[in-house]
């Protein structure tokens, strides 16, 4: 019975496409606008059904007015850009430094109220992966090493957790948070599936919506497509730009404006210092009636390699390091500080009504040229790799909507509060998990001094604030005034009972944080020699970072992947 079945299936035929396997209303689309040569192989039968009916669904999902608008005005713009243009500082930029505390306190009211309202919603762009960082996942799933041992993702949520806590106190009607996760094809399903693994970080999983970031296809510079085999067209992600696109076509703007939503703060994933959805930065543009801002940071040295907010034909826009010349990057004001200073740390304001009625009408002219080696079906179908630039990919950035505003406001953050990038593998001095995690410790010991509280331990051991405890410090003078903590440690909002909040000593030495009842093989969890975690005011706890070890023969195989895990990555 089984050698007749292996005999039927290498007897099977094999059928190969034809020519009438395509629909006539799609061929005809292409061959309108000049397409015509993506049917090439399979008209000439190289493809077998199954290639030909995913070629096919590939092509259906293409909207090709849309791709030839882009690909005209990348052409224009590449033009443009190739004739002298006029950059400026911008006209007028609000210094927080320079803010009296009542103007601040009135912008956080403001924000904060909104919330109360559900009128703003936090997105973040998130379809990178770390491979830079030495981790093969999505990099919002990336543990920086903090004492809770917390991923990004989660960092972000409990910030907007707390955020809707302090405006349900402040006697919010509507308190409500949607938090938006921009994914790509690579990451998509796994981000998901991240969120899904840890319950959302407690957050209602109505409330967060996921959304692939776009992909356009390769073409020649005449603007044909390219295929990259006989049945695939060549494609490439459409730039962080096609957020703008993409929350139109996955619904979620239509979903934002039918809860009310007003306001959206858009953020990148790989800053774990920024506060999702600020009522301080919400609420200054608000102040300003604006339907786009951008928070900024001041530039530290004039070689700093980061785009600087500035007017590029008389339109608010993001100049690129490399578009300023030597002069420009190093002119400065009257004051000492550099002209070109305002540093664009993707942190972003929108009114939503201006994204729905101004930017997506606009989307088309929004792309950028760039010239690279795509892989290309030969004359047999396979696939070739070029040995130079043989075709362009059009590509968009989040920032290319500004020259769109008509009410542009810029607001100067301080760096040291809110910008601790991870882009670099652990181990770099700049940019890297290792100066995200020293940001973090020094501002989280700032807030717990100014409550009146006593740090003690080495001055590189991290103490860490929980979101969920404060989100940019405020709520922790009952908790640590008079108080001595010692570092490291992590403040720590106290698990509910029955569960027991407990740190699990990994094999590399790193700790983790968890919540619930102890795994089977681990000892001591409940009532350890030294205590797990030491209840203090309000219910929230210290939680202790010495007080965990494995049993080896306890440790489960999840365990044992996890920890393995983290020592690739580079995690302390």
């Amino acid at each position: 019975c089984i050698h007749r079945v292996h005999l039927a299936v290498s007897h099977k035929r094999k059928i190969m496409s034809t020519p009438a396997m395509v629909p006539a209303d799609l061929r005809a689309r292409f061959e309108a606008a000049g397409q015509q040569q993506v049917f090439r192989f399979l008209d000439q039968g190289m493809l077998s059904d199954v290639e030909a009916t995913f070629l096919i669904d590939q092509l259906a999902d293409l909207d090709l007015a849309y791709v030839a608008g882009s690909h005209e005005s990348a052409m224009a713009e590449a033009a443009a850009a190739a004739q002298a243009v006029d950059i400026q500082p911008p006209d007028e930029f609000t210094c927080l430094a320079d803010t009296s505390s009542d103007d601040i306190t009135s912008w956080e009211q403001l924000g904060l109220d909104a919330v109360g309202r559900g009128e703003v919603a936090a997105c973040v762009l998130a379809g990178g992966q770390g491979t830079r960082l030495g981790f093969d996942g999505p990099k919002g799933c990336y543990d920086i090493c903090l004492p809770s041992g917390k991923p990004l993702f989660q960092i972000f949520v409990e910030r907007l957790r707390r955020l809707v806590m302090l405006a349900e106190q402040a006697g919010g009607r509507n308190p409500r948070m949607t938090f938006l996760v921009m994914t790509s094809p690579i990451n998509h399903n796994e981000t998901v599936d991240f969120f899904e693994k840890h319950s959302f970080f407690g957050m209602s999983r109505n409330d967060v919506w996921f959304f692939e970031q776009g992909t356009l296809p390769c073409m020649t510079t005449e603007g044909k497509i390219i295929l990259e085999s006989a049945g695939v067209v060549a494609t490439a992600p459409d730039g962080n730009g096609g957020l703008y696109p993409a929350l139109k076509k996955s619904g979620c703007l239509d979903r934002l404006q039918s809860l009310g939503v007003k306001s959206l703060h858009v953020f990148s994933v790989d800053n774990p210092l920024c506060r999702p959805a600020d009522p301080r930065f919400v609420g200054y543009c608000l102040s300003k009636k604006a339907d786009c801002g951008n928070k900024c940071v001041w530039k530290v040295s004039p070689d700093e390699k980061v785009g600087v907010v500035a007017k590029r034909g008389g339109r608010a826009g993001v100049v690129e390091y490399s578009e300023l010349d030597d002069a420009r990057k190093q002119l400065r004001d009257a004051n000492g500080r550099l002209v070109f200073g305002a540093g664009n740390i993707c942190n972003h304001f929108f009114d939503v009504d201006f994204l729905a009625n101004v930017v997506v009408p606009s989307m088309a002219t929004m792309f950028h040229l760039a010239h690279k080696k795509i892989p290309f079906a030969g004359d047999d179908g396979r696939t070739v790799k070029p040995d130079s630039n043989n075709g362009i990919k059009l590509e968009a950035f989040v920032f290319d909507v500004f020259g769109m505003s008509n009410r542009m406001a810029i607001l100067e953050t301080r760096r040291e509060e809110e910008f601790a990038p991870v882009k670099n593998a652990p181990g770099t001095a700049n940019d890297s998990p290792d100066s995200a995690r020293a940001m973090v410790n020094a501002l989280c010991r700032s807030w717990v001094e100014q409550a009146g509280g006593r740090v003690e331990g080495n001055a590189d051991a991290v103490l860490e604030v929980s979101p969920l405890i404060s989100y940019a410090g405020e709520g922790l003078q009952e908790l640590v005034n008079c108080q001595i903590i010692t570092a490291p440690t992590n403040l720590e909002v106290q698990a509910a009972e029955p569960a027991f909040q407990f740190y699990i000593q990994n094999p590399d030495g790193s700790l983790s944080l968890h919540y619930g009842l102890p795994p089977a093989g681990y000892v001591d969890v409940t009532r350890p020699a030294q205590p797990v975690v030491s209840s203090i005011a309000n219910g929230y706890t210290y939680a202790s970072p010495q007080v965990m070890t494995t049993q080896a023969r306890g440790r489960s195989p999840e365990r044992k992947k996890k920890a393995s895990k983290k020592k690739k990555s580079g995690c302390c």
